[in-house]
């Protein structure tokens, strides 16, 4: 290399080593579906209609190997806290109503860490980590305000769950939205917070509900976006769906209008994969929510960061999962991932904007230990241990081209009874897991690696998923004027 490339290579370096000197720490946020499946976007079913995703795509990476968790809680547990669901004994659901429980207050939770780098944060939509105490709620735990629900589901409309009433606008009960779709009430705060912003840099995480039960969509974006779709239960989901896609638009356009898209990162994905037999998609990948599978950890990912990503309109193949985020982003913010403490997340920030090949080769998918299931993966190999899929549900939409054949739908191998107790996929070559290689003698090495991997995980970091979750009459909706409402536990 020459004197000159040699300088000029230094100056980029330096240049990107740099970055928050010279523009300032950007602004980040994360835009996260709920029960959104892997082909519920246009870019995998050409019958949907998203088409703000698929900008988003061509201004920055799809992601095709980002996991994230079966269900909700545990995902939202992952990137709120940087660590393996089953390390907090967060490894399954099961925050609803007057149970006893919630994420452990000991963890940093992402905003709370972007707070110590300057950061403004903001939680709208969907919270699902606990809510009995106020300490175990948004503006505690490192939010400076929260616009949304406590709960796990609610009603679009009338914003009751379970069956009560349950909207903050921060601590106060906001009765006044009974009546108007949440996603056109999330939004429109989301943009209030960008056109309110001060000098420093924001985070919001804007946790849609969509497209989570209960099915409900103005018929405004079934006319405009989904009367074509065969199925009511797809066509449905579809405009729940589009609804989404929508405010993604709108919340990019506000960007753009305000002069700050180019100083924003973006991050969209989903919480899991869609539930099959409501009108959800997770084709080409076997499985849905809940499960094991592909189709159930697996998230059609965008990732924008614009003027850095190297390769934008690209697909970055690498290993990510969603515990990468919190130390990823924190770097993004300017902040050096090592001060972090106790992280499983990887910082994987330089390799997602150069397009370089990624930092992890190895993840624990999740370990069930209620139900007897794990999941682990290595390079291309993922061990699958139990029953992955612990419903029988079977999609009820019509299915694209051969769906049937991916198990997810009208199909026997998708069952609870007709798997295996150890399975082994190369899910790069084989995302549909069909071919089960654990007794190809050729793999029994990588075999071996994943079972120690798996096994020193339940042995060194499992906490125990509770045999029983004890309930408290205090926390009825009754004793609060009929809202849901923090102040019945008092967390650890």
């Amino acid at each position: 290399m020459g004197l000159s490339s040699w300088m000029t290579a230094v100056l980029v370096m330096v240049t990107m080593a740099t970055v928050d000197l010279v523009h300032g720490a950007p602004n980040i946020i994360i835009l996260m579906g709920d029960d959104v499946g892997f082909a519920d976007y246009e870019i995998n079913d050409p019958a949907m209609r998203t088409p703000a995703n698929t900008a988003l795509a061509q201004k920055g990476l799809t992601l095709n190997q980002s996991y994230t968790l079966q269900t909700c809680t545990p995902t939202r547990t992952a990137l709120l806290t940087g660590r393996y669901s089953y390390k907090l004994g967060m490894q399954l659901g099961k925050i609803k109503g007057t149970y006893l429980r919630y994420v452990p207050v000991e963890p940093k939770l992402l905003p709370a860490s972007l707070k110590d780098l300057n950061y403004t944060t903001h939680a709208v939509g969907k919270w699902h980590l606990g809510f009995c105490d106020w300490k175990l709620t948004p503006r505690y735990r490192g939010f400076d305000t929260f616009y949304g629900f406590f709960s796990g589901a609610q009603g679009y409309f009338n914003h009751s769950g379970t069956p009560s009433f349950d909207f903050r606008d921060n601590g106060r009960v906001a009765w006044e939205n009974k009546g108007l779709y949440s996603t056109e009430l999330h939004t429109t705060r989301v943009q209030e917070i960008i056109r309110g912003r001060k000098r420093e840099p924001f985070f919001i995480y804007m946790a849609y509900q969509n497209a989570h039960s209960p099915w409900e969509a103005k018929q405004s974006y079934i006319d405009d976006y989904c009367s074509h779709v065969q199925g009511e239960k797809r066509r449905i989901h579809c405009a729940m769906v589009a609804a989404m896609d929508e405010s993604i638009k709108n919340i990019t356009d506000t960007l753009d209008e305000e002069g700050i898209a180019d100083d924003t990162i973006l991050l969209v994905l989903s919480d899991n994969g869609g539930p099959l037999g409501y009108g959800s998609y997770n084709w080409p990948l076997r499985g849905g929510k809940s499960s094991f599978w592909e189709g159930g950890l697996r998230s059609h990912t965008v990732f924008v960061h614009p003027k850095w990503v190297v390769n934008p309109g690209t697909t970055w193949d690498s290993l990510i999962h969603v515990t990468d985020w919190y130390p990823t982003l924190y770097k993004a913010a300017g902040g050096n991932p090592s001060d972090l403490q106790e992280m499983d997340g990887i910082d994987q920030y330089w390799k997602l904007i150069k397009g370089k090949q990624g930092t992890r080769d190895r993840v624990v998918l999740n370990i069930d230990d209620k139900r007897g299931r794990s999941a682990v993966r290595i390079g291309d190999m993922k061990l699958l241990t139990g029953k992955p899929c612990h419903n029988s549900l079977t999609s009820g939409a019509p299915a694209p081209p051969d769906m049937e054949a991916a198990g997810t739908a009208n199909s026997f191998v998708v069952r609870i009874q007709d798997v295996p107790e150890k399975q082994l996929f190369n899910v790069r070559q084989d995302p549909r897991e069909r071919n089960n290689l654990i007794d190809d003698p050729q793999y029994a090495e990588i075999l071996r690696e994943l079972e120690d991997f798996r096994d020193y995980e339940i042995e060194n970091n499992l906490v125990p998923f509770p045999a029983n979750i004890p309930k408290a009459k205090e926390g009825k909706p009754e004793f609060y004027s009929g809202a849901w409402s923090p102040g019945w536990c008092c967390a650890g």
